[in-house]
This record gives C-alpha cells, sequence and structure tokens, in this order.
C-alpha cells in the first residue's frame, strides 16, 4: 500500500505542476513507482481542447489519465462547478485514490491553488481543499516562488496548516537562481523559521526537455538521495 502526499502551492502559476514532474522523474528513478494524481482541474484551452496540467502529465512525463474531475470554466473549482452544473462525489474521488495507492509506492496528488482553496459549495458551507487532504490522510509538499513575497507567502500557508493540523514534508521552491541573493535568503530564512525540509530547482529554459536531465543529475547526489528517503519515508534504492 503506497502513500499519496498533496503538492500545494503559496498561490496559484507558481510551478506546482513543474515541481510535480520534478518529484515523479526522480522519484522513479530512485526505484519508488510513482504516479501523479490531479483530481480537479480547471480551465479547458479552446483552441486545442486540452486542459493545461493534464495534458503537460500526459504529453511530457508520460502519465496519461491523471485527471478525475475536469472542468472548463478557469476557476476555482467550486464555482467551475456551479458554473458548469456538474455534479461531483467527492468519495468517487477518495475511491480512485486509494486504487492508485494500492499499485504505486507514492502518488503526487496535484492540488488546484493553495490550501484554503474551496473545492465544492454545499448548502450550508463549503468542502475545502484542507478537507480533502484530512479525509485522504495525506501530508503535504509545499511549493513557493523563490522571489520577493516568498517568506509572507509560506509562513502564512504553513500556519493556515499548522490551525488545521496538516503537516508539510517539504518546501520546494522552485525558478531558483542560485546567484540571486534574495533568493538565498529566502530559502535560508525559511528553513531557521519554519524548521523544515527544502529543496530548491531552477527556472528551465527549456522544461520539456531539461526537466528529467536535471532530475538525473540530482540522484548522483547522496544529500539528495537522503533528503528523498525522509520526506517520502521509504528507503531508496
Amino acid at each position: 500500500m503506497g502513500q499519496s502526499f498533496f503538492i500545494t502551492g503559496t498561490g496559484t502559476d507558481i510551478g506546482k505542476t513543474i515541481t510535480t514532474g520534478f518529484l515523479y522523474y526522480s522519484l522513479n528513478k530512485l526505484g519508488l513507482k510513482t504516479t501523479v494524481f490531479k483530481p480537479f482541474q480547471t480551465g479547458l484551452i479552446e483552441e486545442t481542447q486540452t486542459y493545461p496540467d493534464l495534458d503537460w502529465f500526459q504529453s511530457v512525463i508520460g502519465v496519461s489519465n491523471a485527471g478525475f474531475y475536469a472542468l472548463e470554466p478557469e476557476t476555482s473549482p467550486h464555482l467551475a462547478i456551479k458554473l458548469q452544473s456538474a455534479k461531483v462525489n467527492i468519495e468517487a474521488v477518495l475511491q480512485r485514490l486509494k486504487e492508485l495507492e494500492q499499485a504505486n509506492d507514492i502518488v503526487l496528488v496535484e492540488g488546484a491553488g493553495g490550501l484554503a482553496v474551496p473545492l465544492i459549495e454545499r448548502e450550508d458551507d463549503f468542502y475545502m481543499t484542507k478537507d480533502f487532504i484530512k479525509d485522504a490522510n495525506m501530508p503535504s509538499i509545499l511549493v513557493s516562488p523563490s522571489g520577493l513575497g516568498s517568506i509572507h507567502d509560506v509562513l502564512t500557508t504553513n500556519q493556515y496548516a499548522n490551525h488545521y493540523e496538516i503537516p508539510i514534508q517539504l518546501l520546494l521552491f522552485n525558478r531558483f537562481e542560485e546567484t540571486n541573493i534574495i533568493h538565498l535568503d529566502n530559502v535560508e530564512t525559511l528553513k531557521r523559521i519554519v524548521q523544515l525540509p527544502a529543496l530548491a530547482i531552477p527556472f528551465f529554459e527549456d522544461v520539456k526537455n531539461e526537466l528529467e536531465r536535471y532530475c538525473e543529475n540530482c540522484i548522483q547526489s547522496e544529500s539528495f538521495k537522503k533528503q528523498i528517503k525522509e520526506v517520502f519515508r521509504y528507503e531508496t534504492r
């Protein structure tokens, strides 16, 4: 029986899909059978009739059928469901997740936006992203940009996670520039404040062709393999 990990972000459009791909490649190359699950995808691209994240998972890293609910409006899931008059069954999502866990060591579950995103509007309240994470019993991985503003965004997201008892296993900084003093200080400052493991990946000029090779280089590092082992609680092979 495998374990799911929820990939969330400090906001939208901050690189969750690319960092999910980074983890997918790295974990599989370390011998952990890993797949990707995107239960709520919004925003159909009309010109290509595709959904961006699901298309990227299939065409770039080779994971087909990663989605579950695909909704055309480019909005928060709860609003897309309302606008499309869609019927959503969260128990069916959780069942699919269990099936993926049974077939894999690791399931990377990519969220929509951040932790405080509403997924389903109910008569008296909202079923939130945090509710889904808790129902699925998943720890989280928090993705953040590396630049100005990331300290505030990581700290507020981490406080929200702590309030709702959602464990964060890893901070993953995207678009990191190792010569940028702000990026360097942000990562070091946040590691000291939140006391969580952290990894950083760079900006890729051609991510489709560079990402897998970058992961191959990462897994040559013993410290990287040790950190993956600690975060994902598996022996790397």
